[in-house]
């Protein structure tokens, strides 16, 4: 069983040795993006939630 264990965990080093990690600018680039692109999507689903609330006002105002 730990023989077995060592060559897994010898196999994990080598192939992590063959990763080609990103560097630190493209880690902070891409962390950036994700960053934006999350507060977008929040703000447009934040105004559909609050448009869709205001359009059922209207509605129960109108019918209810």
């Amino acid at each position: 069983m730990w023989t077995k264990l060592k060559e897994f965990v010898k196999g994990v080093v080598a192939e992590l040795k063959k990763v080609s990690w990103a560097s630190r600018r493209e880690l902070v680039g891409a962390t950036g993006a994700v960053l934006v692109l999350t507060i977008i999507m929040t703000l447009f689903v934040f105004g559909m939630d609050q448009l869709f609330n205001w359009l059922l006002a209207l509605l129960i105002k109108a019918f209810g």
